[in-house]
Formats: structure tokens, sequence, C-alpha cells
């Protein structure tokens, strides 16, 4: 990603401007080697990372809030030296650097924000794990009525379907690179009319880590409508097994087992294994119960402002480990004695939260938005405030 380094740097009094950017204000460590430089470019914020090594610095994007695409980045950074005269020894940033289909495809590609208390106006499909997007992309073609969630946490998958969806003018697929395990609680509850699960890892050795689960199909059943469905389909002896049995202990739903069963559009993956005449097992559940709406999660405010410095002394160093999620303070910048930025980690173990706790302007707030509204962080934001608060 974008960096540039040179031998000096002075840092120009803050706040200041260049271009189209503004550089805000500036946090350090207490070893000094390593600050933040808040930065806007229009209605976005991020910070610039600033790192002194032993002979040099190196300026370089901010992995937390690195805005889309890829261009502001170089041309906040190329603002940056410009402000300040660098002698640049060296610079990754191109002039011109022509921008992928993933980069550059907001009308497709959402951040996990776009999803939060949003009003549906039609019904939801949602297909986890979409690989290459063939099944993804037949369904949303055979009904444009629908609109379409598609969640990858492969990058090159994603870019791929948003590139056929743009070559054959569909319009109803959203892409998310999130894990649906945590992406479901954030959905209405009676909006879904099927989830399919097609070909998930197995995760053999870390069955923990399986997108099936008891706490998953609670969420299912929640915002399925009466009658949507949960289609797994898998070509392992084990996950069978597994779903099988998780299925069969629950009540009040409809469960259809079938073997080798031939579907309408099939993915790569699927076509190898039928020439190798592996067995496919479909589990297809449905749902059968009208669920209460989704119950509402507060904003995550703060309720009173105090000094950083003297919040910093409280926290703890180690880890704060709970039954259902953790927290983790890891970094301190300092603004002054009043403000400063704190760099943490915190809520569920199988998708945490990464933030920044800013304090200044007599407020403390989370950046570069609010965690998700879910159980796990109301549970996390409620113990932060009370270790910051002693």
């Amino acid at each position: 990603m974008p960096n540039i380094q040179t031998k000096a740097l002075a840092l120009k009094p803050l706040p200041f401007e260049e271009g189209e950017f503004k550089f805000l204000l500036s946090a350090t460590r207490d070893d000094k080697r390593e600050s933040l430089v808040l930065t806007r470019y229009r209605d976005r914020e991020f910070f610039i990372r600033i790192i002194q090594r032993d002979k040099d610095y190196l300026i370089k994007y901010d992995k937390l809030t690195r805005p889309s695409p890829v261009s502001i980045i170089q041309n906040a950074l190329k603002a940056f030296s410009s402000a300040h005269n660098l002698e640049v020894t060296f610079s990754n940033i191109e002039s011109k650097k022509s921008q992928s289909h993933f980069q550059k495809s907001d009308e497709y590609l959402k951040d996990v924000s776009y999803f939060i208390d949003k009003e549906f106006q039609k019904e939801v499909w949602i297909e986890i794990g979409f690989g290459s997007g063939r099944h993804l992309l037949y369904q949303a073609k055979k009904h444009p009525e629908i609109d379409f969630i598609g969640l990858e946490i492969h990058s090159p998958s994603i870019e791929q379907l948003i590139k056929q969806c743009k070559i054959q003018n569909i319009q109803n697929i959203k892409v998310l690179k999130f894990d649906a395990r945590i992406f479901l609680q954030l959905l209405p509850s009676n909006i879904v009319g099927k989830i399919f699960v097609h070909f998930p890892v197995p995760w053999d050795k870390k069955p923990h880590r399986r997108v099936i689960s008891k706490a998953f199909i609670d969420e299912a059943s929640r915002v399925l409508k009466v009658g949507g469905t949960v289609e797994l389909r898998t070509d392992s002896d084990n996950y069978y097994n597994y779903a099988y049995e998780l299925f069969n202990s629950l009540n009040s739903f409809e469960l259809e087992i079938r073997k080798n069963r031939e579907i309408e559009i099939s993915s790569k993956y699927e076509d190898r294994w039928k020439r190798l005449e592996k067995n496919i097992y479909d589990i297809i559940y449905t749902n059968t119960l009208h669920s209460p709406p989704k119950k509402q999660i507060p904003k995550f405010d703060f309720e009173k402002f105090i000094p950083f410095r003297q919040a910093v002394e409280k926290l703890p160093q180690k880890a704060v480990v709970e039954k259902d999620f953790f927290i983790h303070f890891e970094k301190a910048f300092t603004i002054d004695d009043k403000s400063g930025i704190l760099r943490l980690s915190f809520g569920s173990f199988d998708m945490p939260e990464h933030k920044y706790l800013i304090f200044n302007d007599n407020k403390i707030q989370y950046f570069p938005y609010q965690a998700l509204p879910i159980e796990q962080n109301l549970k996390s934001h409620k113990k932060i405030e009370e270790l910051i608060y002693g």
C-alpha cells in the first residue's frame, strides 16, 4: 500500500490545509516513535501514520481507518509531502494508478455500516461464501424482484463478482466483505426468503469457526420469513453429520435431506466433485415461526468526558476476557494532558471490533465510526466505560 520515506521531518503546526486535504491534529506515543495525523478529505476522516525509524521516517496509511479508493490515500500522502517540502528517499505512490472494479464499485460493494438500521423494501436473499459468484449471479438475474446480499471474505472473488455485475448489468446485488456469523445480527426480523450456504469450509480441526452453529441458526430463524429457508450444500461427510445433528436438536422447523440433488446452476467447485463422483449433501431448513422485532441496541455513547491521561492511568495492561467478549487496550497516543487517542480491540471473539477512541473537544467517541450494534459490543462498551471512569 502507498507510503513514502524521508530522512527528516519537522511537522508543521496544526491544523493546516494543502489542496483538498485538511490536516487537523496529531497524537504521539510516549516513546515518540509513532504518531497519528488526523486527515480530512471532503466528508471522510482518517489517520496518516508517521513512524520514526533509526535513520528515517516512514509515512503511510493507517489500516483501521483507510478510506477507499486507494487514490485518496495516495493524494493525501502527496499533499502531506508537498506541505512539508519533504526530500523523499522512497515512494511507491503512482501518479496514475488504474482502479480495479473492487476499489471503485460503491454501488455494489458496501461497508457493513450501510446495513445498520437499513429499511429493506423488498424480500432479501443471502448467499454466504459465494466463491466464483456463478450461483449468486444466476439467482439475481432470475429473480430481479429480490434484493440479494453476497457475503465473501476472499477479495479476488469479490472483485470478479463485481466485474460480472457490471458486464451483465445486474442491479439487485450488494456485496459485503464480512463474517456472516455477525452480519445476521444486524438485519431486521422476518425479511429474508433464502440463505444459501454452499460448500462452506468444513473446519474439521477448528469446528468453532464453522458458519453453521446454534447461534447462527437462532439468528437465521429470526431474520427468515415464515417459510424461508437455509440451504446448506456440502461435500463433507463430517460437516453434513455435524449440521444434521445440530438442526435436529431444534424445535419448530421443517427439515429436508437430499443426496446428489441436481440444481439449476452449480459452481466450478461442485462440477469438479461431480466429475470425481463425490457425494453432495443438502440440508434444507424451513422456518415455521414469525419472530418478534429485532432488539434495539442503544448507541454506544460515553456518559461524560474525563482527561485522557487520567483515563489511561486506570486501564489494564492485559486483555480483559469475559465469557462472550473481550477488551484489549493496545496503544495510547497523546495530544496533550487532556486529549489523546486510544487504539483498542473488543467485542466478539469471532469478529472483534478494531477501533480508536478519541478524547478531544470535551467528548469521547469511537473512530472512524461507532461499533456495530450487537450484544457482544454493547457488553464490551459498558465494560470500557467502567474501566475508563474507574
